[in-house]
């Protein structure tokens, strides 16, 4: 396993050991902030149900206080205590008539409220008034040393409780607790009878039902020695002792929330208790659903993970490439000396241990070339004084047949490059030979130029692309001979050729209004304010001077030829390139004669 990853390539080693560098640390933070933005949401969650459970005890509260204000109302009442306090052998028709009146203020009163309560008044003189359909058989023949009376009793007039004792059907509805209190007359507090309040459980359970919420909670409201008194939505505990392995820590404290199980399953347990009423009231929220909510957060988390992915792979990339670029670069250069090119020479701006590696890998290709230029030098002397006697015996059309002559032979013998190299050349020769002729058509400059870049493109091979869009009508305008070529040339060899990159060289030849334009643009190295200035007043390098065509020659040969308004105009900046534009006037055959 690790020759296999030793045997990658350096950049792939470097990619891999960036890319596990950044996923590792990625993933334990993405872990690492999901569990704890669960947590923060089952904190957050908790303390909005317990806010809920808090409002719920209040509408409770509310609730207990409007029964204490109509049990007082009943006590205050004038009717109540005028019928409590007849003695029971009155005729039936009186009792009658009582009954009617004390009914109908409790129906009035029970009307008035939006619960659906039951109220019973047992009077010591054999009384019995009720709302209901039917007095029930407990009420009817009660015990007042048992239950609710017994507490009532007790209590001496205060309003009291009960809940589980209550618990019972009364037409098909749960009383699961009951308001009593003991009546008596107001001026001698001598007691008259029993008031008797039952809630059914439906009614306890619509005031936490109000409370929205966006979880299936499983709720109780306890009593103070934890029967549950209502439940939501199961019913099958009302009445019952509640069980749960964190019965002891609800009733023992006020309020508060923990994790525990309810029915097997990972759940919040919530609870608080009433200020006035001391019931606890309980819920458990299924852990799963909190955690449901969090899945927005969850998925955000691995879009920013799959985004520091992305990031760190690019990352990996750029600096891996940065690091083995110079190396594959100086690799390429060393194929290339192989071949025999010993011109390349490695550029790198640094000067760590890859910067030096080249410094030493160009010092040995300047010695061999010293070596090199040395041994042709010395031969090139001794050829020297030979050809120079020959070449001003040599009749320029017998170069030109033998230049055609070399292309056939390599057309035979297969060298097509070695054909086509001299057939380009044989033309460009011609083409020099009538160097005398001042005027000829684009088309043919034209031609010249496409030999002589075959030339050049064989040479360069791929680092110079070269385009050329001609205007249909500008081709059989005529422009003095040898006008492209050179200003193609210097291009070449001063702004493309010393570039590092692959070059771009662009001629564009049109004709707007009588004018003919030719522009040639590069982008090479360029050239400083300076440098055209020296090129333009005939300050050039005795290379450009050879040909005796140099970019200050065009454009003096514009100016005698069209005047001053023709002529040459070059912008350029260092390392953006060049634009040479040539402004002629537009000339076709015949139409100019020279004066």
């Amino acid at each position: 396993m690790y020759a296999k990853f030793m045997n990658l390539s350096f950049q792939t080693r470097l990619m891999i050991f960036f890319i596990i560098s950044a996923l590792v640390p990625l993933i334990v933070l993405g872990v690492f902030t999901y569990q704890k933005s669960s947590e923060i949401s089952k904190e957050q969650v908790s303390q909005q149900v317990l806010e809920g459970m808090t409002q719920i005890n209040r509408n409770l509260t509310f609730f207990n206080q409007d029964i204490q204000q109509l049990s007082h109302f009943i006590y205050r009442s004038e009717i109540v205590q005028n019928a409590l306090q007849k003695p029971k052998t009155r005729s039936e028709k009186e009792k009658y008539q009582d009954f009617i009146q004390v009914r109908e203020l409790l129906s009035t009163l029970t009307d008035s409220k939006n619960w659906d309560l039951d109220i019973y008044l047992i009077g010591l003189n054999d009384d019995r008034y009720f709302t209901g359909e039917y007095l029930s058989k407990q009420y009817d023949q009660y015990m007042e040393n048992w239950g609710i009376f017994r507490k009532v009793k007790a209590a001496n007039g205060a309003l009291v409780w009960e809940t589980n004792y209550t618990i019972r059907k009364v037409d098909a509805n749960e009383v699961v607790l009951s308001a009593g209190q003991l009546l008596k007359e107001p001026s001698t507090g001598k007691p008259l009878g029993y008031l008797i309040i039952d809630i059914t459980e439906s009614d306890i359970s619509r005031i936490y039902q109000q409370e929205e919420s966006q979880f299936s909670q499983n709720m109780f409201l306890l009593d103070e020695g934890g029967y549950v008194i209502s439940s939501y939505p199961s019913k099958s505990t009302v009445g019952l002792k509640f069980q749960h392995s964190s019965t002891e820590t609800v009733l023992a404290n006020e309020k508060g929330y923990t994790k525990t199980t309810f029915q097997d399953e990972p759940s919040i347990m919530v609870y608080d208790t009433g200020l006035e009423t001391q019931y606890k009231m309980v819920t458990f929220i299924p852990e799963n659903e909190v955690i449901e909510k969090n899945k927005i957060f969850g998925y955000v988390t691995i879009s920013l993970l799959i985004i520091g992915l992305i990031i760190g792979l690019w990352l990996a990339y750029f600096f891996a490439k940065t690091l083995t670029n110079p190396i594959n670069k100086l690799i390429h250069l060393m194929e290339k000396v192989e071949k025999g090119d010993l011109s390349v020479r490695f550029h790198f701006k640094y000067s760590d241990e890859i910067g030096n590696l080249g410094n030493r890998f160009n010092h040995m290709l300047t010695q061999m070339n010293t070596l090199i230029h040395e041994s042709v030098e010395k031969q090139t002397r001794l050829t020297e004084a030979e050809l120079h006697t020959l070449r001003a015996q040599i009749n320029p059309h017998f170069l030109y047949n033998t230049l055609e002559t070399i292309s056939t032979i390599s057309k035979l013998r297969g060298v097509k490059i070695v054909s086509d190299i001299s057939l380009a050349l044989g033309k460009i020769f011609r083409f020099s030979i009538n160097k005398d002729k001042e005027f000829v058509r684009l088309e043919e400059e034209l031609e010249l130029l496409r030999h002589y870049l075959f030339i050049q493109e064989v040479r360069f091979e791929d680092k110079i692309i070269v385009t050329i869009d001609v205007e249909e009508e500008a081709g059989n305008c005529m422009i003095p001979v040898l006008l492209i070529q050179p200003l193609v040339e210097n291009a070449l060899s001063h702004g493309l050729e010393l570039k590092e990159t692959q070059g771009h060289l662009q001629i564009n030849i049109y004709c707007i209004r009588k004018t003919l334009w030719i522009k040639i643009q590069d982008d090479g190295l360029g050239m400083s304010e300076e440098r055209i200035r020296e090129v333009l007043n005939e300050k050039e390098t005795i290379q450009n001077q050879r040909s005796g065509v140099g970019l200050a020659n065009v454009r003096k040969r514009l100016n005698l030829y069209f005047g001053a308004e023709y002529g040459l105009t070059i912008k350029s900046q260092e390392n953006r390139g060049t634009i040479i534009t040539l402004k002629l006037p537009e000339i076709k055959e015949g139409e100019w004669i020279r004066d």
